[in-house]
């Protein structure tokens, strides 16, 4: 019978995880570089250097690997854009939480373009044995939301203006998505002062209500 010791087990849980994250990763390059069809299980094993075999012992076919690759890119969104939302206090300082926003975004679409351009050509190319992408993605509707909730919070607060929070909300992330459809078509793109662009629009869009200056009633009437 075969035995093994604890610190054998870790280090091989631990080789096989370090295996599993090359081979998302060279998926990741594939889809990127070739686009979602021509991205194979073959094409992936010619990159790690290793064999086929190898490949659907840790994935037993392409959609597996895909799978994974969502779950890794959505998995990093969330490590890279969590901290810098929540460093914009958006408690205490909503009006701060659009820029803070729009500039994460901006800046993992930079650090992480192969990443973003394969999540983009999986959604549009995946489909599960129903047709529709994958449920990973529906976590769009609760983004959504959350951004609703801060722009309420800063209604209450005074700090923004009137106007429907959830048209608003949802218009900055489709604005954001939008952003990256532009980076996707065009890599020289100034993503930085698109950025900087949306950032002023939305901030001028739901800023305090402007009150009439005094005697701008009057001078109307006359």
């Amino acid at each position: 019978m075969r035995t093994s010791s604890p610190d054998t087990e870790t280090g091989s849980t631990f080789t096989q995880r370090k295996r599993r994250d090359q081979l998302v990763g060279c998926m990741i390059e594939a889809i990127a570089d070739l686009g979602f069809a021509r991205a194979s299980i073959g094409e992936v094993a010619r990159r790690a250097g290793v064999s086929k075999g190898v490949v659907t012992y840790h994935f037993a076919a392409k959609d597996d690997l895909i799978r994974a690759v969502i779950a890794d890119v959505i998995a990093s969104m969330e490590k890279f854009l969590t901290p810098r939302l929540l460093a914009a206090d958006p408690a205490r300082f909503p009006e701060q939480f659009i820029a803070a926003y729009i500039s994460a975004w901006a800046r993992y679409y930079q650090s992480h373009t192969k990443q973003v351009l394969a999540l983009a050509r999986i959604f549009i190319a995946f489909r599960d044995e129903s047709g529709s992408p994958s449920p990973a993605f529906e976590a769009r509707a609760g983004e959504v939301a959350a951004i609703e909730a801060v722009l309420r919070a800063g209604q209450d607060m005074g700090t923004f203006g009137s106007f429907n929070p959830h048209v608003m909300a949802s218009v900055i992330k489709i604005a954001v998505e939008d952003l990256l459809t532009q980076f996707v078509s065009d890599p020289g793109l100034d993503i930085e002062g698109y950025a900087a662009q949306l950032t002023t629009l939305f901030e001028r869009a739901t800023g305090p209500d402007q009150r009439p200056a005094k005697g701008a009633s009057h001078a109307r009437e006359t």
